[in-house]
This record gives C-alpha cells, structure tokens and sequence, in this order.
C-alpha cells in the first residue's frame, strides 16, 4: 500500500482542484460558446420575424388603400428577408435550421409572383372572393408569419433547455467543490488537528509531571516525525528528570555522609591510636592471638578509616580548575595509569581523534575516566576480554564510549548504578562510591553519562562532553 506524506497529499489536492477547475472551466466555456450561438441565431429568427410581419402590414396597406409606396415597401421587405436569408445560408452557424430557410426563401419567391399577380388582375373592382391571387397572397403571407414563429420557437426552446442544463451543472459543479472542500477539510483534521491536539495534551501533561509517548501513525509523514521527535523528546525527558533526581539524591546523602564522617572520623583515630599502642606493648609470643586480634582491629580500622576519607572526599564541594585541553592528551594520561591494572589476556584499545578539544580539569576527568576503565576491567571475571574507548563528534558533542566484554549489568540494577554505596562487586571489594564520584564529575562539567547493558553481553557507558571548539573533521 502507498502510503503519501502531508506534502504529498496537499500538492494531489491542489492537483485534484486545478482539474476540476479547468474540466468545468472548459465546460463552462463550451457552453457559453454555445449559448452565444443561440442567442445570434435567436436574434437572426427573430429579425426574420419582424421583417415577415413588416411584409404583412405593407401589404394590408397596399391592398386597402392601393398605394404605389406601399407595394414597393413590400417588394422592398422582401427583398431584404432574400438577401438576409442568403447571407444566414453562406455561414451556416448563424443559423441552426437550414430546411426551414430553404422553405421560407421559397415561400419568398412565391409569394413575391403572388403578390404582383394580385397587382396587376386584382386592382379593378373585384370582390375579394372573386380576387384568387388575393387568396393564394394571404395563404402564402401566413405561411411566412408560421415559419419564421417557428424559428423563433425553436430558438426559444433551445435557449430554455440551454438553461435548465447549465442549472444542473452549475449544481453538480457546487456539490463537487462542496466535496472536496469538505474532504480537504477532514484530510486536515485527520492528519494536523488532531495530532496537533494530541501533542498538546501530552505537553501539558508533560508539564504537570506524566510522561507519555504518543502512539505512531503507520503512515510515515511529517505527522509521524513530529510524533517520533516528541517521542523522543519525552524520553529524554525522562533521562534528564532521573538525573536530576540522582544529582540531588547525590547533593543529600552528600550532605548526610559529610556529617556522619566528621563524627566517625575522631572515634577511629581513637582506636587506630589505641590499637597501635597495644600493639606495641604486647608481647607477640606470650599472646599470640590477643596479637593477632589488635592486628585485625587495626587492618579493620584503616579500612574504615579509608571508607571515611572516601565518603569525605564524595561530599566535599570540589574546586573545579577547567582548562582547554586535547581530550586524547587526558585519555593517553589514563592509560598509562591503568596499564598496571590490565591483567593478562585483556586487552584495553582506544580511538580518540586528536583534534577534540574541551574544557576540562584534567586531574578529576582522569579520576573518571581511570574508575570505569578500572571497572570495566575488573567485569571481565574471566579472560580473554576486550575494553574500547571510542570518542566521536555529534552535534558540537564529544561523545565518549567505553565499552567492555565482561558480565554485563542485571536490568533491575541499571538505574541504582550511579547511587552511593551501590556496587555489585563481592563484599570487601568496593565500597560503591567509584561511580558515584564518576557521576558528579562529569555533571561538573556540564556532560551527561549514561549506562547501556545486558547480563552476561557487557556493559558500555556513553559520556557526553561540550566542545571547546568545534572539530574542523568529523570523526565517527
């Protein structure tokens, strides 16, 4: 099935008017070509007509009172209708009964040897009924007045039947032009008004906190692009509010963590100090396992300890020193740190163009990045495995791929990844800051990062990062 877009739709409606304009334009047109030669043949019968009756009355005059000026005003009428009737015979759309001219020129001929007949044998004091050219005159005179009625008759009925036809298609004409209008108008609610106001519903809704996609057309338009970028729009939306909603969760336990460290921070000093001190007094061959239980405390304590640091670094309100820097110069720094990290059987590859610059703090952007490299690592449980840092240019945006082939994250877990203390690392192995402290960087420098995986398929996480200055290449 073909399936047109608004445009399309339009351009074969505007197309489907102009025909029908022209079609009933031509007609229209045709038809008053023809009603122009009705009305030229009805002025013709009608001349006729008068010039028949104009005959009539002259001879009337002529044969009460015998006036020579009436008898040549006669052959004069008569004359002209022969003359008349010739050039109505030469052009033959003058007229439309050519049979009944041929009879009416005859009736002419006849009726002109009639009537000098009647002049010369019907002059003295006969009476009428005695005059027989007197007679045959009158027959033939009202044969004249009958044809030429009859023209005009004829002509009369052809202009009647002109009209009521040019009525029914001026009301087919109307009744068209009122269908199409009608369907252009239900063409236009159908695919603009009433998603229109379907968008619009959704905005508000939008603004009101619900976020709901709109169903697709199946008809691929410019309806169902604009439905499809609203779509999207919602969707990122969506990504945007759940960010929002994890940097201010961050900013909370921030302040939250921020208190609690301070206090605990003191009472560990406390014990490391004590710790220490017994460890020194205490005579490891006479107690033996009061040793080695002050030695757990203290390995217990700093790691507690390292816990407080952590969570004193997460919530204290960094300074930012920003910087245009080559984003390959601070990837190569990464890798050179995390080298020692890889262990055999992975293999950590990158592509950076050298041409993206941003503004950067260096030294909090390789703390990033160096915690989901070291993260991507530590996924591969078992070798061999691969890491990719990929960086492409979209939209005056860097954006900044890592990816690996290890264990992949469990769906219901992808939305607490970036909380503090979340880590899907065994106990004693991670304290599920890492990611957390990944988060607020890159929210510092005006990016975005998200996290794409699948149990057992890898994980990828795509930071966004604003140009300093646009990449004269397009790298993809």
């Amino acid at each position: 099935m073909i399936y047109l877009n608004i445009r399309q739709k339009m351009i074969l409606w505007l197309l489907l008017y102009l025909a029908f304009y022209a079609i009933y334009g031509s007609i229209y047109l045709r038809d008053f070509n023809i009603f122009k030669e009705d009305v030229s043949h009805l002025m013709h019968a009608g001349k006729l007509s008068n010039t028949c009756l104009e005959i009539r009355r002259y001879e009337k005059n002529f044969i009460i009172r015998h006036d020579e000026e009436d008898y040549l005003r006669v052959i004069e009428y008569v004359n002209e209708a022969q003359q008349y009737i010739s050039k109505l015979k030469r052009d033959s759309t003058l007229i439309a009964h050519p049979h009944q001219l041929d009879e009416l020129q005859k009736k002419l001929w006849d009726y002109v040897e009639t009537f000098h007949a009647f002049k010369a044998t019907c002059m003295q004091e006969i009476s009428d009924s005695e005059c027989s050219p007197l007679v045959t005159l009158r027959h033939i005179g009202h044969d004249l007045v009958r044809i030429t009625d009859k023209l005009v008759q004829n002509e009369q009925k052809k202009m009647t039947d002109f009209v009521s036809h040019f009525k029914v298609l001026l009301f087919q004409s109307i009744a068209i032009f009122i269908l199409l209008t009608i369907a252009a108008l239900a063409l236009l609610y159908g695919t603009i008004i009433i998603p229109l106001k379907s968008i619009e519903t959704a905005a508000k809704a939008i603004a009101a906190g619900t976020f709901r996609k709109l169903p697709l057309p199946p008809k691929r338009d410019e309806v169902n692009s604009v439905l499809h970028t609203f779509n999207n729009m919602v969707t990122e939306l969506e990504e945007h509010q759940e960010q929002l909603f994890q940097a201010k969760k961050l900013s909370s336990i921030g302040t939250l963590a921020s208190g609690t460290a301070h206090q605990i921070n003191n009472p560990l000093n406390n014990i490391a100090t004590s710790c220490q001190l017994a460890l020194a007094e205490t005579d490891a061959e006479q107690c033996p396992f009061v040793m080695q239980m002050l030695k757990t405390i203290d390995q217990e304590t700093q790691r507690a300890g390292e816990i407080v640091r952590e969570l004193l670094e997460f919530s204290r309100a960094q300074t930012f020193s920003m910087k245009e820097v080559q984003l390959k110069t601070v990837v190569d720094k990464v890798m050179h740190l995390v080298a020692s990290e890889v262990p055999a059987g992975i293999t950590v590859e990158h592509n950076v163009p050298e041409n993206f610059t941003l503004n950067l703090d260096v030294q909090k952007m390789v703390e990033a990045l160096l915690n989901l490299i070291i993260n991507s690592v530590q996924a591969i449980e078992i070798p061999p495995g691969r890491v990719d840092i990929r960086a492409v240019a979209k939209d005056n945006q860097a954006i900044i791929t890592i990816r690996d082939t290890g264990v992949g994250i469990k769906v219901e877990n992808l939305q607490k990844v970036f909380d503090p203390f979340f880590t899907t690392k065994d106990e004693g192995n991670g304290t599920g800051l890492g990611l957390a402290v990944v988060y607020g960087i890159i929210q510092k420098h005006n990016g975005t990062i998200q996290v794409k995986s699948e149990k057992g398929k890898g994980t990828q996480f795509v930071i966004t990062l604003p140009f300093a200055h646009k990449p004269h290449v397009v790298t993809s």
